[in-house]
């Protein structure tokens, strides 16, 4: 209401003016009112071409766009770790088929040991680690990571997020949380001359978020063994 009042307060200080100025001027005001209506008219008109070609200039990097499968993301996203929770574990093929599940890294390790062991570091309680053995022995391990929709509001950040730190050395995996990540969000408010049409606050003062979930599909030879030690919990051979 206080960023209302001001409008409101400068649109009647305006017509104040124009009546003192015609009830003082009446002859000059009907002479030059035709005038001023072109002069006004044609001011407008040339800031509208111009903000044509500044619209283009723009650069799109820097924007967020708003999507519009929002709740078929979300709800793609806690389908898929309602899953996880009662142990019905996906494959990879479903997991890149699934709408709002995005695949941020994808690495290929070569074989040093007969054994592989897990190091999950401090900030990954979070994440899920899937195995699934291949067919064959190929020597190398493939190792993909996965984030869920992640939303603020209606702007979506699922590919801004990093993915982990990932390495395989002397038969040990080890798994670490990326650096903290910090987005500055900026948004327009509806201005009040449009907000009073389309039924919306022109300040929008909350904005629900919708945090992402991090998995991890790992990929090993047939015959590898898995020695998932103290973190045996947090992962799962499918």
């Amino acid at each position: 209401m206080s960023r209302v009042l001001p409008q409101i307060l400068l649109f009647l200080i305006g017509i104040a003016i124009v009546f003192i100025f015609k009830s003082k001027s009446p002859k000059f005001f009907r002479f030059s009112s035709w005038k001023l209506s072109v002069l006004v008219a044609g001011l407008y008109l040339g800031v509208l071409i111009m903000l044509v070609p500044i619209l283009y200039m723009l650069p799109n990097k820097d924007f967020v766009k708003i999507v519009e499968n929002k709740d078929q993301a979300i709800a793609s996203s806690s389908n898929l770790m309602n899953n996880l929770y009662n142990q019905h574990f996906p494959t990879e093929g479903d997991l890149d088929k699934l709408e709002g599940i995005y695949k941020n890294s994808d690495q290929t390790f070569k074989l040093d040991s007969s054994k592989l062991s897990f190091d999950l570091q401090p900030g990954t309680e979070n994440y899920h680690v899937l195995i699934e053995r291949k067919e064959l022995d190929d020597g190398e391990i493939d190792v993909s990571t996965y984030v869920t929709a992640q939303y603020v509001g209606e702007v979506n950040f699922t590919k801004r997020l990093l993915p982990p730190a990932i390495s395989v050395d002397n038969g040990m995996l080890s798994l670490r949380a990326p650096d903290r990540q910090t987005f500055e969000f900026k948004q327009f408010n509806i201005d009040f001359t449009m907000a009073q049409f389309n039924n919306q606050n022109s300040s929008i003062h909350e904005m629900s978020p919708h945090f992402a979930n991090q998995i991890i599909f790992i990929r090993v030879p047939q015959s590898l063994e898995i020695n998932r030690g103290v973190s045996g919990d947090r992962i799962q051979i499918i």
